[in-house]
């Protein structure tokens, strides 16, 4: 776990996740990804609607190095835990340092090529899978860094593993369709440019939520 390794971490995170999944027959289907995607670093925005959405990150996006934003109590969990462990960055939402430390280290590993995955709602909503409304951290730090955002819609993991009760709710194999969406650059980007950012990436995160979604969304 030293920092020169983090690469081979990720590799093997990577593979990890890969049997994770395929253990447990959950197969990741993309509906929809861009040709020739730079490596980064990015800003990746993703709904969040299971705790699933952790490991499957790796296999959607396995030669973007990436680490993770999320918050402390992932290092008490087992598996989870895992694939969080000193290498992403874990953050304290009660402390206002603590907060403040993850963002520092955070902007750090992107000036060394790292991306960073945070998921804008916050926490996975009661009501997924509806799209809750974003908050700024993640498009402050991508327009602070200028570095683009990565849209990621998860369509189909709030039904494959539900999230209550923690690690004990009802789960079953299936095929998890994704839809890997055009970067958003921030070039030129100013904090006068924050709300547009974030309701264009809402936007393009809900698009196909709602269009694979529909009737479940609208009984919401």
């Amino acid at each position: 776990m030293k920092e020169e390794n983090f690469e081979k971490v990720f590799r093997l995170k990577v593979m990890t996740a890969r049997l994770i999944l395929f253990l447990d027959f959950i197969f990741i289907k993309k509906l929809k990804q861009p040709q020739n995607l730079p490596e980064g670093p990015y800003v990746i925005c993703s709904n969040h609607s299971s705790y699933l959405d952790i490991i499957q990150m790796y296999p959607i996006l396995p030669r973007t190095k990436f680490m993770f934003i999320g918050k402390a109590e992932l290092l008490r969990w087992p598996i989870i835990s895992i694939f969080f462990k000193k290498m992403d960055i874990d953050v304290n939402r009660q402390k206002r340092h603590s907060a403040m430390k993850s963002i520092i280290r955070a902007k750090k590993e992107i000036a060394k090529g790292w991306s960073i995955v945070i998921y804008p709602e916050g926490k996975i909503p009661y009501n997924t899978p509806k799209l809750n409304e974003f908050k700024s951290g993640a498009f402050k730090m991508a327009i602070e860094e200028q570095v683009p955002i990565l849209p990621i819609t998860l369509i189909d993991t709030w039904k494959l593993f539900d999230v209550d009760p923690p690690l004990s709710a009802p789960a079953r194999p299936g095929i998890s369709r994704v839809v890997i969406h055009d970067p958003i650059s921030t070039k030129g980007m100013d904090k006068k440019d924050l709300v547009t950012l974030r309701q264009q990436t809402f936007d393009v995160i809900n698009a196909p939520l709602e269009q694979y979604n529909k009737e479940i969304i609208e009984k919401l």
